[in-house]
Parts: structure tokens; sequence; C-alpha cells
């Protein structure tokens, strides 16, 4: 048996396979984000308990404690100060936080976005830890100086598997601190903001083996004290995994954004899009269109609460080029709809709507590269409508796959070192 944990911005999700990657039993639970103000935080003791309450759970499901192994699909950029002992100090400052925008500004005026992109792969963006975390060194000066170490989420739960501190390249990738290229710590980052290294762990490649869970905490999941804990990593990287990513396959996660990813031996320097160091083999560029599910989730709403499959029915209506309408989709800036006449109807908009978001995505593909082949997964996979949009568009064959989640299948594949395969292609899509 096999546990694949995959710790999400709002919820868990907790998969038990059996050797052969089947699916046993499964866990869902969500959790709250804590907003301060404008702040946005997490109580990650909350992380924990979701996990022993799901894990404990997939036991009794299953009558089966005899768990090879574990690995953790994680949130990122999202960070915690923890004592000796490893509890909490302060609530997590989570990713979607944006308190550090004057830290942002100061980066950019003192290094450079350039100096930063080369190293870290990342655009400076207040998103990342390293704006907060000069933010909560400077505001909550007492608290970080107490802090034994600053963990991620992904270190957290490896901390209290393991008692160890450790985190991996894609994790510590998304902090805009670590060294993509050289793979480490980025001492000039780390004397210019004046985080201290020790307070942050180690970091190894994906699917490094951490050791046996500790007796304690085998017996609190009431799982065998024989389980190994392999370092899993960031979540849109795993669920990649779980899909097949390779070098000829770029990955899709169709969801309330969408977030592309795509393989290469070598960092993209002048790449537009952000970058990480995936294994010692591979860096992955990553484009993210903002909002795609969520744009239909809105519009859906907006005319009256149509579900999912009328909007389809609905989008069946129309044709390529929605009959003159367009959509600009990008609603965390501004979106819009052009060429709407007394003519235009619902389907329509639906339609218009698909292509935009299409385009933003195909967008991001081009400044990957190019692609020739996309395997999707989450909610927008369902819709056969929409990804013959995406094929046309993209001039891509869609990969659909036999099950829209594999984030929590990658974790699987893991911890069984490749034992367990990627989720299957049940059919491809191609539209001209």
């Amino acid at each position: 048996m096999y546990l694949g944990i995959d710790l999400g911005t709002t919820g868990l999700k907790c998969v038990m396979f059996e050797d052969d990657g089947a699916v046993a039993a499964e866990y869902n639970e969500e959790y709250p984000l804590i907003f301060v103000g404008s702040f946005v935080e997490q109580d990650a003791e909350v992380w924990w308990s979701n996990v022993v309450t799901a894990v404990r759970s997939l036991v009794e499901k299953t009558g089966r404690r005899d768990v090879n192994a574990l690995s953790v699909s994680s949130q990122s950029i999202s960070f915690v100060p923890v004592d000796d002992d490893g509890r909490p100090l302060y609530n997590s400052i989570n990713w979607l936080d944006m308190r550090a925008t004057a830290e942002c500004e100061r980066i950019m005026r003192d290094l450079g976005e350039e100096t930063v992109f080369l190293k870290t792969g990342k655009h400076v963006d207040p998103a990342y830890s390293l704006p907060k975390l000069m933010w909560f060194r400077e505001n909550r000066r007492e608290v970080y100086d107490r802090a034994s170490k600053i963990l991620f989420p992904l270190d957290f739960l490896n901390m209290r598997f393991t008692g160890k501190y450790v985190t991996d390249y894609t994790i510590a990738g998304g902090s805009m601190l670590y060294n993509i290229v050289e793979k480490r710590w980025d001492e000039e980052l780390l004397a210019y903001s004046g985080i201290d290294i020790e307070k942050l762990p180690e970091v190894a490649e994906m699917g490094a083996d951490l050791g046996k869970i500790l007796p304690s905490v085998a017996d609190e999941l009431g799982i065998s004290p024989d389980c190994r804990v392999i370092l899993g990593g960031q979540d849109q990287k795993i669920a990649a995994v779980g899909a097949g990513i390779s070098d000829g396959v770029v990955t899709m996660s169709f969801g309330t954004a969408s977030a592309i990813e795509k393989l290469s031996r070598e960092m993209n320097a002048d790449s537009p899009l952000s970058q990480f160091r995936f294994n010692d083999g591979y860096f992955v560029t990553e484009g993210v269109a903002d909002t795609t599910g969520a744009a239909l989730k809105w519009l859906s709403r907006t005319m009256g609460g149509v579900s999912y499959r009328e909007c389809d029915e609905l989008a069946a209506t129309s044709v390529p080029g929605a009959n003159g309408v367009t959509a600009s989709t990008s609603f965390s800036k501004g979106a819009s709809f052009e060429g709407i006449t007394l003519s235009t109807t619902r389907g329509d908009l639906i339609y218009a709507l698909y292509e935009g978001t299409c385009r933003e995505i195909a967008d991001r593909i081009e400044k990957m590269g190019g692609a020739t082949e996309i395997r999707v997964f989450g909610g927008g996979s369902k819709s056969e409508i929409w990804c013959r949009v995406l094929s046309r568009i993209t001039g891509c064959r869609i990969g659909i796959l036999d099950t829209p989640e594999t984030a929590s299948r990658g974790a699987a594949i893991i911890a069984s070192h490749g034992k367990i395969a990627p989720a299957e292609v049940v059919r491809f899509i191609e539209e001209k």
C-alpha cells in the first residue's frame, strides 16, 4: 500500500493506493483561510490534524495499515515559523497574501528583476516568499528571532513525519530565495534580505528517501512503523508527474486557474514565465492562465445558475468565432466581451469564453516554445467541447486522462519509486 497526500491551499486529498496503483480508498477535507484585515494566513496545525484524520480514516475504511511508503504533494510559497520542537510560533503566511508590495519595490530598485530571475527563475512578485520573509523579519522581529526554522508546507509535514527539516527543489524554487541553476540557497539574496540560512530547510531532489516514519507518529496515524517517507514536491509539479509529464508531453491542470508545465534540460533565461528546478536532470517552465474555470463559474452564475453541462450544451449551438463575439478572460485584471449584438445568444457568450481562455493558454504555450501534446486534468478536462476548442486554438492534441485528480497519484508514484504508473490517457482529441 502507498499513501499519496495532496495538501492544497484550502483542502486536503489523501488517497491509499494498492501496489498496482488501484485506488483502495480516498479522503477529502476542506479547511479555511484566515483573513486578518488584508492579510491571508492559515493555521499550520490544521494541516497536520487533517492529515492525521485522513490517514486514520483510510486505515479504518480499508482495514489496512501496511503502508510501504508515503509522499506529499503540497501548496508552496506559504511558510510558517516553528520553534525547536517544530511547533508553529505564528500563523502560516499564505501564498495568496500580498502584504509585501513595498518589499518587492525595494528588491526591484536594489537588485533588479533580471538579477533575481537569472538566479531563481522568478519574476519579482509579492506572492513569492522572499518579499514576505523580509516583511516578516522587519515587522514580526521577535517571532522571527525565536524561530528555529521557517518551513514551507511540504517540509512542515515532512518534519512531523520524520523529525527532519527537508524540502525539495520545486518548493524551494517557489521561494525566490533558491538558486535553481546552482541548486542552493542563494548567498547574495540571503545577505540582501537578512534571512538566516540556518532557519531554512535542507533541499534535496524529489524522490529522496527521508527514512522511516517516527514510531509515535505511525501509532498516531494507525499505520506500520516500517512506512518510509519519500520526498514529494510542489502540487502542480507532482500533479504533472501523475499526468505523465515527459520530454514530449506538456501537462495542464484545467481548473479554477490553469497551470501548464513543460520540462527542459536547461533553464530558459529569456522566458517571461516562471522557471523551476524539477530534479537533477530537468528544469520545468510554468505558465499560468489565472481564470479559466473561475471565468466559466462567473458566467454560469451570471446567467442564473446554468450548470456546467448546460453550458456545454449551449456552447454547442454556437460556432468557431462565436458569431463575432470575442472574450478577454483575464478576470483578475479585468475581462471583457466584444462584438455582442441583438442576435448574440447565451451559447455565443459561452463559446467566446471557451475561445478566450484557450487563447490565453495558447499564449503561455507559445512562450514555452510550443507543444504538440497536452495532457489535461481538472474540471475543464470533463468538457468535450472546451477540450476541442483547446485543441483547435493551440494546435495540440489533447490527452484525456482516466482521472481528473493527478496530484495524489503523482505523490504515490514518487512514494513507490515509479512502481505505480501515471494516469492513463483514455483518448486523444484533435481538432483542426
